[in-house]
């Protein structure tokens, strides 16, 4: 499923390069600590509380994504959290909580609230070996702009998540070994139809086991080369939708670091994906992530990225997804963050001639008055182009956002 969630269990959530490369050597502009304006906190013995409050305006010119009869509407969304760390000198906890409540000036039928509740853990075993746990539980909400989102529907579809990862990592000298395991349930609600009555969205329910392997060797401390893979079943909770399936993961790459300047990851090899009822799926798997700080004040990064994603199209059995991007942040003034970003994404429909491409473009501006409190401007524009005609939007999204911390 395709979705544009603002909490999104990649950014909070430890993840094993395999799935998702990480430029964690270097430290973007955008990411740089900041003790003048970054919010302490409240401690508790070795507790340390960060609570936070966001308040958007956004104004969207096409809420629906719709390819005609574009309707605009502005959008009030209020983000309370709370991020909860230990301050131990081994092992670690952490807990992030928080609720986005959204609501349209004009069409209240696509308000939507959705709740997270993330916990992550660290058990140092060793200098170099530790063991990560993840877990937690989502209530979201499809965007208008999933491919997976119909225009017969009066709301959006929600649906809630779940999800257990554990990690491990060792580290022998110069060889460091990686393996992961974790599990994910999603579950969707019915959702109401515009024309009256309701759709199941039941046959959409799933559990996706996977398994993550890796073996990286420092050839250098600049270079660290590694082979890479990944097993997973994917199970319907429905047994006539017939889209259960077991996929594989096969690559090798390199870690790369030169000093604070550039650093990042990048692999390729070969993924396939074989459904019970369908044909199978394969292509290219490839990642990469790469941070320049090409001055002290900007900062480029590099993603690219493919994978094999779940359709819910009746004639489809999975979308091969590509996606590439450049993001490039300048710090203007001390308090004054500037950023430009580009975005694509290509999906091929498998068993059909369809695909999609969509370019996403945007900037913004954050201005950070204190340690208490920021503000930020952005202005984003997406360009959805398709084999399908009717899958083709345009949006112009502008966004003011308010953010008090402690």
């Amino acid at each position: 499923m395709h979705t544009t969630n603002k909490l999104h269990w990649s950014v909070i959530l430890l993840s094993l390069c395999t799935a998702n490369v990480q430029a964690d050597q270097g430290v973007s502009i955008a990411d740089r600590p900041r003790p003048d304006y970054d919010a302490v906190g409240e401690r508790f013995s070795t507790l340390i509380v960060k609570p936070a409050l966001s308040a958007d305006v956004t104004y969207n010119d096409n809420i629906y994504a719709s390819y005609a009869n574009t309707v605009g509407d502005a959008i009030y969304i209020a983000r309370p959290g709370v991020k909860i760390d230990t301050d131990w000198n081994r092992h670690a906890l952490g807990l992030v909580a928080g609720v986005t409540s959204a609501t349209h000036a004009s069409h209240s039928d696509e308000d939507y609230l959705e709740t997270n509740l993330l916990f992550n853990g660290r058990l140092d075993v060793q200098r170099e070996s530790f063991l990560t746990v993840n877990a937690g539980i989502q209530q979201m909400h499809e965007d208008r702009t999933s491919p997976d989102s119909s225009n017969s529907w009066k709301d959006p579809a929600e649906y809630n998540s779940s999800k257990l990862d554990m990690i491990y990592k060792h580290g022998l000298n110069r060889v460091s070994l990686t393996g992961g395991a974790g599990v994910t349930k999603i579950d969707y609600s019915s959702v109401d139809l515009i024309n009256g009555g309701t759709e199941d969205l039941s046959d959409r329910d799933r559990t996706m086991y996977k398994f993550d392997g890796r073996i990286a060797y420092e050839l250098r401390p600049s270079v660290q080369p590694f082979v890479t893979g990944a097993i997973d079943r994917r199970v319907y909770d429905q047994s006539d939708a017939g889209r259960d399936s077991n996929g594989y993961r096969l690559g090798v790459g390199t870690g790369i670091y030169m000093g604070e300047v550039t650093s990042g990851e990048v692999f390729a090899g070969y993924m396939q994906q074989e459904y019970d009822n369908w044909d199978s799926t394969s292509g290219m798997w490839y990642g990469a992530k790469i941070l320049w700080n090409a001055t002290q004040l900007t900062s480029v990064q590099l993603s690219a990225q493919s994978s094999i994603e779940e359709s819910t199209l009746a004639t489809s059995s999975g979308i091969n997804r590509y996606t590439g991007g450049i993001r490039v942040d300048h710090e203007l003034l001390r308090d004054v963050l500037l950023g430009v970003f580009y975005d694509y994404t290509h999906d091929k429909y498998q068993s059909i001639e369809t695909a999609d491409d969509l370019n996403t473009a945007g900037i913004r501006a954050k201005y950070m008055y204190n340690r208490y409190l920021d503000a930020e401007m952005s202005y984003k524009f997406q360009d959805k182009s398709s084999d399908d005609p009717t899958r083709e939007y345009t949006a112009n999204v502008f966004m003011i956002s308010l953010t008090a911390k402690y």
